[in-house]
């Protein structure tokens, strides 16, 4: 049902405005208004807002600033659309479920069931279109009523079914030409599984590698008796070690006693020279010397004063006579004449006579060194530090010994007391490297020694594990053929398990297959019995909808025409007859009234359940009097059967509500 349409367009060829907001109500509605009004606009505006720009009776660029906005309730839900020419959104109550000109148009199409072409041949009739149905050729009829009531869905469903049906069979084909049964392996003779034989080949593979490790110490050559070394002396190396020590020991206190000093010329504990006296007083003088006396560095600072006054009287002098030399001023009354620069002139002879005044009798002396002077008055700043600790120590005497002559004393008086416990170390036979000698060929001997015990066991021990490995080779002489028997059954147990693993998994992927195949089968059988229910689903389905379209469109039929036309016959085939004749052969009124009650029978056998509008725009323009009013009562007839009914006109039908253009729209120049 249609709820609400809100519209603005203006048409650039012309420059004219349209806009409209208008409210439908469930019944019979009539739009009238004068010619060039814009009543079929809002019908144009219905389509568009449903299907898009394939509904405008023109180009899109025939439309500019186009906005239109439409509420409508398909199977109690509410929807709205949203258009201009590039862009729609659809919203079901203020969810916005699609979005975007092609996501709109096709959400629309999927709400309504059927498209903008089922919609305008079985829900609108637009002027001058009143004879759409009628004049489509009947395979063209034939394809719209199919694609409404889903008999193309079917059509595309059977043949889909023949499809898979067919492609099962040649899979199955496929699989049955490369199917092949395994064949059974043979079991060997005296067959034990691998696994069985396992333990006793891991047995015999030990005892085999025992006889060759017997084997393998049986071809190496037994080796020598080993020889009892001789003894080189009777004393132990134990003692020979002590002799060792006391020769060491004498030899070092016979070479001590060669490095003690002699005696000492002076007792140390005598001497009490004052040492540190003298190391104070020979420091001060080496590291604070001075050059120059206080005396002599102030007489220089006297002279060097001397020089620079004379220096600046002579500069003084120079300046006086280059000032002078510069001219004078003579005064036009009296010729009274003055120096040009007098200010500097008083100034520079004022300062000469001062210095005159000072050196006047003093002779100028000579120009001190002051560099030297400099020097020498850091030296004797540095003194000055010191002055306290040189008056106690200048006068200190030089000691007779130094201290290093006082140490060596000192250590000769100590090695004095070492001399008579050297001399007590007793002597020895013989020299500490004879002794030496002795001892570590007594060493070398016992080691010796020790060596040949154990040269000897083990040689002892070879002999008897000789004749023991000469016996285990005897015991295990038939193992290398018993394995190798053992080997062979193992090899061929394994061969057969690995053949049966395999025959076992050929077996279960060739049972499977035929399993898939069965399945499969079952699968074309249950497809081919689809098709054929789909197509006597098919045939139903015609055989209902015909009959009931002739039935509904014959009784439109009859109450348009006040009974002069009755029947009209639809074929399987979509061939149209009115009273047995041809449709197009009709006259005009008779073509329109015909194809207006195929219209309204189709809406009420196709669309009227899912969306239950008919929108008609000046139906009547071909009709006489009578049968218009015959055709606007069916139309009043028809608000009982279809929710809604909008007729475009410019007479006044008996409707349950107007609306007038000239109330409800303006139309802007």
């Amino acid at each position: 049902m249609l709820n609400h349409l809100k519209y603005n367009v203006t048409f650039p060829s012309t420059g004219r405005s349209l806009s409209g907001d208008f409210s439908f109500q469930k019944g019979f509605g009539a739009i009238t208004g004068p010619n060039e009004a814009g009543k079929s606009v809002i019908l144009e505006m219905i389509r568009y807002s449903l299907f898009g720009t394939a509904a405008l009776r023109g180009k899109s660029d025939d439309y500019k600033d186009l906005k239109v906005e439409l509420r409508f309730s398909v199977r109690g839900d509410e929807y709205r659309t949203q258009r201009t020419i590039s862009r729609a959104k659809l919203f079901r109550g203020d969810e916005e479920i699609a979005n975007g000109v092609k996501g709109v148009n096709n959400k629309v199409v999927e709400i309504l069931g059927f498209g903008l072409e089922v919609f305008d041949t079985a829900c609108v009739a637009n002027q001058g279109d009143i004879e759409k149905l009628g004049s489509m050729l009947p395979s063209e009829r034939k394809r719209m009523v199919d694609s409404v009531i889903g008999l193309s869905v079917i059509d595309e469903l059977a043949k889909w079914c023949g499809d898979e049906a067919r492609t099962i069979a040649s899979t199955i084909s496929g699989m049955e030409d490369s199917l092949v049964k395994p064949a059974k392996p043979v079991e060997p003779e005296n067959y034990c599984s691998s696994d069985s034989l396992t333990a006793s080949l891991e047995h015999l593979r030990g005892k085999r590698d025992e006889l060759n490790q017997v084997k393998g110490r049986l071809s190496k050559p037994l080796p020598a008796k080993p020889t009892e070394p001789i003894e080189p002396c009777e004393k132990t190396a134990q003692e020979l070690e002590e002799e060792l020590e006391q020769a060491r020991a004498y030899e070092t206190a016979q070479n001590e006693l060669k490095r003690l000093p002699a005696p000492p010329e002076v007792d140390p504990d005598t001497i009490e020279d004052d040492f540190d006296a003298w190391e104070s007083r020979e420091n001060i003088r080496r590291n604070y010397p001075t050059t120059m006396t206080a005396e002599q560095i102030a007489k220089a600072d006297a002279d060097i004063e001397l020089v620079r006054k004379f220096e600046r009287m002579s500069h003084l002098l120079q300046k006086h006579e280059d000032l002078v030399a510069v001219g004078t001023h003579t005064c036009p009354a009296c010729d009274h004449q003055w120096p040009v620069e007098q200010e500097r002139v008083e100034q520079v002879a004022k300062e000469l006579d001062d210095l005159r005044e000072q050196l006047a009798g003093v002779e100028i002396p000579s120009k001190p060194d002051m560099v030297n002077v400099d020097v020498a008055r850091r030296q004797l700043q540095a003194f000055e530090k010191v002055k306290d600790e040189w008056e106690r120590v200048k006068d200190a005497e030089k000691p007779k010994y130094t201290r290093q002559q006082v140490a060596q004393f000192q250590v000769a008086k100590e090695a004095q007391g070492r001399r008579a416990e050297l001399e007590a170390v007793p002597a020895t036979s013989q020299t500490s490297k004879e002794l030496n000698a002795l001892y570590r060929e007594r060493l070398a001997y016992e080691q010796k020694v020790e060596t040949f015990q154990d040269q000897l066991v083990a040689w002892e021990e070879a002999e008897a594990d000789r004749s023991k490995d000469e016996e285990r080779a005897l015991e295990l002489q038939a193992v290398p053929t018993q394995l190798a028997e053992l080997e062979k059954r193992y090899e061929d147990a394994k061969i057969f398990e690995d053949r049966m693993e395999e025959y076992e998994k050929s077996l279960s992927i060739y049972e499977s297959k035929l399993t898939e195949i069965k399945d499969r089968r079952a699968q074309e059988e249950g497809y081919r019995k689809g098709k054929d229910a789909l197509v006597i689903l098919r045939r139903l389905v015609k055989q209902h909808l015909i009959p009931s379209l002739n039935k509904v469109a014959s009784h439109y039929l009859s109450k348009m025409t006040g009974g002069q036309r009755n029947i009209i016959d639809v074929s399987e085939d979509f061939e149209i007859t009115v009273d047995g004749q041809p449709i197009n052969t009709l006259s005009g009124s008779g073509k329109a009234v015909a194809n207006l009650s195929l219209r309204l029978g189709l809406g009420q056998v196709l669309t009227n359940n899912q969306f239950s509008v008919f929108l008609g725009d000046e139906i009547d323009a071909s009709m006489d009097a009578d049968r218009a009013h015959n055709t606007a009562l069916t139309l009043e007839y028809l608000a009982e059967r279809i929710s809604q009914i909008l007729l475009v006109s410019h007479k006044y039908p008996q409707a349950d509500y107007y609306i007038e253009l000239e109330g409800n729209e303006q139309n802007i120049h």
